[in-house]
């Protein structure tokens, strides 16, 4: 019994190997999705194929993004995942967020309206709950501060709209925008649309402009009032 076991781990050491070579040699560049996910999950599980778990996660949650936004209890779901390797997957997006933030070039005094799309799919990088953000903008619109107005519901109404209008008038602004995710990658609802026409509705009464109602999704950021005729 003995023996057969380490044989079997020196087959996958092998082939683990031969892929870590690989991957130093020429990053992730030409690397499936499940061979990353089967190279990444070297290191949080020892002793298994990883290849058949990096599929059976691809299958269960659609695609590495889904993998690494998923939850680690769905993550554990997965045959022969690993509670460590869960936590391992979890770790990636959270990591990237921190990683993106330390970049000199991603500081906010650098970003603009022109480019805020790129910063808010960086600010949403593993977010599971649905996040409201208030963008502040100066008079040549590059951003000042992005405030968290809401997290956790299901619907972008049930924000305050008079908690926005008393933070844009606190910071004396005149320019915002604001944004807020759709988890679930569902596209942008009637709500979103009605919401964002009261939100506009409020803060010309206190003369400030709505510059844009950002939806983020997985993989893109969608300008609600680009959607709204005369608004533009």
């Amino acid at each position: 019994m003995t023996f057969e076991h380490k044989k079997k781990t020196n087959v996958h050491k092998g082939h683990r190997t031969r892929l870590k070579e690989r991957f130093k040699k020429q990053g992730l560049d030409g690397f499936e999705e499940h061979v990353v996910l089967e190279l990444l999950l070297f290191f949080g599980i020892p002793y298994k194929d990883t290849n058949e778990i990096a599929h059976g996660l691809i299958d269960r949650f659609g695609g590495i993004s889904g993998v690494f936004n998923a939850d680690i209890e769905s993550l554990k779901s997965v045959k022969n995942m690993t509670e460590n390797a869960a936590i391992l997957l979890h770790l990636i997006p959270e990591l990237s967020k921190l990683y993106s933030s330390g970049q000199p070039e991603n500081n906010k005094d650098t970003v603009t309206f022109g480019n805020i799309k790129e910063y808010l799919l960086r600010k949403y990088i593993g977010a599971t709950e649905e996040i409201v953000y208030l963008l502040l903008f100066d008079k040549k619109d590059v951003l000042i501060d992005c405030v968290k107005v809401n997290e956790g519901s299901k619907k972008i109404s049930s924000v305050s709209i008079g908690k926005l209008v008393r933070t844009a008038n606190i910071r004396n602004v005149n320019r915002v925008a604001i944004s807020h995710n759709h988890p679930d990658n569902s596209a942008i609802s009637t709500n979103d649309i009605i919401t964002t026409r009261q939100i506009m509705f409020h803060l010309r009464g206190v003369e400030i402009d709505l510059l844009e109602s950002y939806v983020i999704t997985r993989n893109n950021v969608i300008g609600i009032l680009d959607m709204i005729d005369g608004n533009k």
